[in-house]
């Protein structure tokens, strides 16, 4: 697992195929696979309406620690902040996507309300080498919600394309399960 400079960035029609691909039957309906984010209809258990951001995983030199992958989410306008668009009834999912190991990595994105534009968002090494081992991978992450201030963990979920599905059930409970516990 090395960064590639040929790998630096897959458009983002090839990623939302990648995210379609690995879901199959599950998706119902969707949007144009040229725009960021693109909208999803899902079938039951997932979430019924969904928007995706997804963005390619890299691991490039320099900047950041060896043992860590990460997305530049670019979303917003380059001098103001940005959030996740979750009007209509559609949830947000962030991913990032490593082309090599066809492995999908989501964040939280409800945990990331208000953000400058490009910010990165991170997952260990650890997390790729264990759902590439068939497994979904859970690992904690602190991150800021609003860029600053007080931290929460997060947990990050990594997954082969096969277990994509799982992964994005799984995703919706953590988030289901962190809100119950932050209004407590």
């Amino acid at each position: 697992m090395r960064y590639d400079q040929s790998m630096a960035g897959l458009s983002k029609e090839d990623l939302n195929r990648r995210f379609v691909a690995a879901l199959g039957d599950s998706v119902r309906h969707h949007g144009p696979l040229e725009e960021r984010p693109v909208e999803i209809d899902l079938t039951f258990p997932l979430p019924q309406r969904v928007r995706v951001y997804i963005f390619t995983l890299t691991n490039p030199p320099g900047g950041r620690p060896l043992d860590e992958y990460k997305v530049q989410v670019t979303i917003g306008k380059r001098r103001g902040r940005a959030s996740f668009d979750d009007s209509d009834g559609r949830i947000p999912l962030l991913l990032g996507y490593l082309e090599e190991e066809d492995v999908f990595v989501l964040w939280d994105a409800e945990l990331m309300k208000s953000f400058a534009y490009s910010r990165n968002v991170q997952v260990k090494a650890n997390a790729i080498v264990e759902a590439l081992s068939g497994k979904l991978a859970r690992h904690p992450r602190r991150v800021r919600p609003d860029g600053k201030g007080k931290s929460v963990e997060m947990i990050v979920l990594a997954t082969q394309a096969r277990l994509l599905p799982d992964a994005i059930h799984e995703r919706m409970e953590l988030t289901r399960a962190r809100l119950r516990q932050d209004y407590r």
